[in-house]
């Protein structure tokens, strides 16, 4: 700080979510903001690719990228979905408790072991669309 090195930092997502890529907040040991990227472009690629690297294995959401099935059964929906980690299959209990609406298209999707799934409506295709409009 002040123009020093500062060894023992950590990086935070402000809105993990909805700016992944913005507003990321460089912080020490001690907890203390030093820095605030106000988005990945301001640095050079592979500065870039470290702070990518990251935060990837510090928020591991992972994006539910196609849904392969989900079905009611008695009072919880299973699921049977492809992530960004590979497939998983998980079970939520009802819709409007389980599902976070972050923006018209943003959720957070909350199994019943307490994982979280982002789901970003737009880029899901045709099939997984008419799946989540059953759900919502």
């Amino acid at each position: 700080m002040n123009g020093e090195p500062v060894s023992d930092i950590y990086l935070v997502l402000t809105f993990p979510v909805t700016e992944p890529e913005r507003y990321i907040s460089v912080r020490t040991a001690s907890h203390q903001e030093i820095h605030l990227i106000h988005s990945l472009s301001e640095l050079d690629i592979s500065s870039q690719a470290a702070v990518r690297e990251d935060l990837e294995r510090r928020y591991m959401i992972p994006k539910v990228v196609a849904i392969k099935m989900v079905k009611r059964q008695g009072n919880h929906w299973l699921w049977d979905v492809e992530t960004s980690y590979g497939k998983v299959a998980f079970r939520t209990n009802q819709p409007q408790e389980n599902i976070d609406i972050l923006s018209n298209e943003t959720y957070i999707i909350r199994d019943t072991d307490g994982r979280r799934f982002a789901l970003h409506v737009s880029r899901l295709d045709k099939r997984s669309k008419l799946f989540w409009n059953k759900i919502i």
